[in-house]
């Protein structure tokens, strides 16, 4: 599967539908099942939406951890138990729970954001000042991330990131 990219300005229905922009329902493909969870960056309240399978590898994944270590145990209490799959109807919209819509202070005007193997999804006015705040200190994320691709033993960037050394 190719991964989720760009952000999308979306606008959720009365009903609590979201329109699954063309960008992200193509990746699907014929994948009409989406899992829907509660998720928080900071205090910032959103909610992530993966493909069923990309969904089960994560779940594979978590249950290969050891499960008496307590922060496995708080991972599965808070973001897979809260995991819900909704499907993907023939006009591309999804039907987001009104209890995760809550959750997330979804309403109205909202913000679809490509993160490759999941979707995010938030509250325009969140994503906003979240966006905001990365951009003024994008040149220190910068150099994280190039420190990091550095020192990885997983291969490097395909695109050199140059910064400014300081």
């Amino acid at each position: 599967m190719t991964g989720f990219q760009g952000r999308a300005h979306i606008k959720i229905d009365p009903k609590g539908r979201i329109h699954l922009p063309s960008s992200f329902a193509g990746v699907l493909k014929k994948q009409n099942q989406i899992v829907v969870t509660n998720s928080v960056y900071g205090s910032e309240k959103f909610l992530d939406f993966y493909a069923l399978s990309e969904w089960q590898k994560l779940e594979a994944k978590i249950s290969r951890l050891p499960q008496l270590k307590s922060e496995v145990q708080a991972f599965r209490r808070f973001y897979l138990s809260s995991g819900e799959v909704i499907e993907l109807d023939s006009q591309s919209r999804i039907l987001v729970p009104q209890h995760l819509r809550e959750y997330a202070q979804l309403e109205g005007d909202a913000v679809m954001v490509g993160m490759d193997s999941k979707i995010e999804i938030w509250n325009s006015k969140k994503w906003n000042k979240l966006f905001g705040e990365i951009a003024n200190r994008f040149d220190q994320v910068l150099s994280v991330i190039s420190d990091l691709d550095e020192t990885s033993t997983n291969g490097s960037l395909n695109t050199p990131i140059k910064r400014n050394k300081k």
